[in-house]
């Protein structure tokens, strides 16, 4: 969906979500976040292939045991993210949301996202108006420090774009949790299982749940996530982010 950007944009172009040169009047008014260079660096790592199915990313449906396990049907991204490095296109794109509120950015992702969405439930013959949108919630002390929860906003521009309802049906359990990229997988389990709770319980009942992310590491909160959902109603529980380690890639069915 492409949509009027302010004219203020036009006026004083914003930049490459990469690489920070100033986009062009083409661009802006196309809704890309990227400049041409670095949109033909994104569409190469979207053509990565997945080593479990042999599928490109972005067809890509595999998901890690402990996932299955709690009745995560399926996940959906766009590419992997690679681990402890900053420099790739695909990081830097995962932290400017993390750590910015950069709203061309999170519509543009939540724009290709909304494609595999589509394809998703097409396959599954699931209608829209059975679906609803949710998110992992991010911990209080980093939305505070940075004024986003990058998951929220990705749903919420998701939203718009299938126009699927966008719930808060998770929360976090106060003073509950610890950072998840400190911990090994079997503690990211037991962690997430201490921190998150259903919020809204009607919300899900008899739904299919698209439940949103920004990245997608071990599969350990999604999996807890999917698990709560599934025990307060939902019929089906699907993730969408916006990347997946490539470790995980690794640890696909």
């Amino acid at each position: 969906m492409i949509r009027r950007r302010p004219l203020l944009e036009l006026l004083f172009p914003p930049a490459c979500a990469s690489c920070r040169t100033l986009l062009d009047r083409s661009d802006i008014l196309s809704g890309r976040a990227l400049c041409p260079s670095c949109q033909r660096e994104w569409e190469s790592e979207k053509l990565e292939t997945c080593p479990s199915c042999a599928k490109p990313v972005t067809a890509c449906r595999c998901i890690t045991e402990d996932m299955e396990k709690c009745k995560c049907e399926a996940l959906c991204k766009l590419v992997y993210y690679i681990h402890g490095k900053r420099e790739p296109l695909q990081n830097r794109l995962i932290y400017s949301i993390k750590q910015e509120r950069r709203r061309r950015t999170v519509e543009f992702l939540a724009a290709e996202l909304a494609e595999s969405a589509r394809e998703l439930l097409s396959e599954q013959g699931i209608a829209t108006q059975d679906a609803v949108l949710t998110y992992i919630p991010r911990a209080t002390a980093a939305r505070l420090q940075y004024g986003t929860d990058q998951a929220r906003e990705l749903a919420r521009a998701l939203s718009r774009e299938l126009s699927i309802p966008m719930l808060p049906l998770l929360e976090r359990r106060p003073g509950m949790g610890r950072p998840q990229k400190h911990l090994n997988s079997e503690e990211r389990l037991k962690n997430a299982k201490k921190t998150y709770r259903v919020r809204d319980f009607d919300g899900c009942r008899r739904k299919t749940v698209l439940l949103v992310d920004d990245i997608v590491t071990s599969g350990a909160t999604v999996a807890i996530c999917a698990r709560l959902l599934r025990r307060a109603g939902a019929s089906h529980v699907f993730a969408l982010a916006v990347a997946a380690d490539e470790l995980q890639s690794e640890r696909g069915r």
